[in-house]
């Protein structure tokens, strides 16, 4: 299953933090077990990462079948009442 293109862009953490339906579960947990493994960027760097460095499309792998179901189903509920991600 592809992620949500919602997933492309954003982070484990504000998923975790900012996608409603995630809320404490054992889900918001599991998303930010993956911060420790994001690609860091030098200490001197001035800018932010590029968009989309260390999205969540890049853990999908690691969550199961039936997470990412849910993620997807709770991304086009937000874009639904937002209009985007």
């Amino acid at each position: 299953m592809k992620p949500a293109t919602l997933f492309t862009v954003w982070t484990p953490d504000e998923v975790a933090e900012c996608l409603e339906g995630v809320g404490n579960t054992a889900l918001y947990t599991k998303l930010w077990s993956f911060v420790p493994d994001y690609k860091k960027r030098p200490a001197d760097a001035e800018c932010p990462p590029d968009p989309g460095t260390n999205a969540l499309s890049d853990f999908w792998r690691r969550l199961s079948p039936t997470e990412q179901a849910l993620l997807n189903i709770l991304a086009e509920r937000q874009e639904k009442q937002y209009g985007h991600g």
